[in-house]
């Protein structure tokens, strides 16, 4: 049970799960306000024309009577801090749509969602409160001690949806949940220089270096089929990657090319995923399921 103050906030939309809890996946809500997103997250049958003062020019046009998809989380933090519990923790929210995570693509079985309050990159991607930060540091702190959750399963959308989906963005502050054990760091990563901002491979490329790149992000997580030719769904793995992991540095980076810079953060969180799982299981408190291993 969370030891957190929730706001209870119920939603119908969710089934049984058919897997083990040992993810969490963080999202914003890419609508106008909280208020909006938190009512499409308890409607089970939402429709255009309810939504469409709060969502993207794109989706708001249409019919009015036109349904939506429904969609729910297990969590929904507000841009003051407030949480509001939607769907109970054993239940299966629908918060990933089409993903993939590991081999595994019902990720919505086996993760817990948390939408954070924030309009996304159709309202300007805006920089995320301190109050809603420190919530969110708290929150997956709680969840993933409670599910025994490994570090290295906390993700973005981004990353179980590559191409398809942008959240929680290139502004979500990973860094600070890094520092506060409520994600894999990235320490050990080589400090910025010449070498890591050189660009290793770019779309078009191809070869045996690509068919190694594309094999380690595959055995990092993405769903990525090691062809040997830098396309656009590697493109869109990598952009993912980089959302997560160089968008939060002081590094000067392209979406989508892989630098030197990259290759030593893939590299980082290989080891620290290793060092962290051999420091939970000298603890005497193992995680839900084995850290990655680097294929070299």
């Amino acid at each position: 049970m969370s030891r957190l103050d929730l706001i209870d906030a119920p939603s119908p939309v969710f089934n049984e799960r058919a897997l083990p809890i040992d993810m969490i996946v963080l999202h914003y809500t890419g609508m106008r306000t909280g208020a909006a997103a938190l009512a499409k997250l308890r409607d089970a049958a939402p429709r255009r024309g309810d939504y469409a003062a709060d969502m993207p020019a794109e989706w708001a046009e249409g019919d009015p009577n036109d349904a939506l998809g429904a969609a729910s989380a297990h969590y929904l933090v507000e841009e003051d801090g407030r949480i509001f519990a939607v769907v109970p923790e054993d239940k299966r929210a629908w918060h990933a749509g089409k993903s993939w995570w590991a081999g595994q693509s019902d990720v919505n079985s086996l993760s817990i969602g948390v939408e954070i309050v924030n309009g996304g990159h159709d309202f300007g991607l805006p920089d995320y409160p301190p109050a809603q930060i420190a919530s969110v540091i708290a929150l997956v702190k709680d969840i993933a001690a409670r599910h025994a959750i490994a570090p290295w399963r906390i993700v973005g959308h981004s990353d179980i949806a590559p191409g398809r989906k942008l959240d929680p963005g290139e502004h979500f502050p990973w860094t600070q949940l890094e520092a506060e054990g409520a994600a894999l760091g990235r320490a050990g990563a080589r400090a910025n220089d010449a070498e890591t901002a050189r660009v290793l491979h770019a779309p078009g490329d191809g070869g045996a270096d690509v068919q190694r790149l594309q094999e380690r992000l595959e055995a990092w997580g993405y769903g990525l089929a090691a062809s040997g030719g830098y396309d656009e769904r590697t493109q869109a793995c990598v952009e993912a990657f980089q959302r997560r992991w160089s968008a939060g540095d002081d590094s000067e980076f392209r979406f989508g090319v892989w630098t030197g810079r990259d290759e030593a953060l893939l590299s980082a969180a290989f080891e620290n995923a290793q060092a962290a799982a051999r420091a939970a299981q000298e603890a005497g408190a193992p995680y839900a399921c084995e850290p990655p291993k680097d294929p070299g």
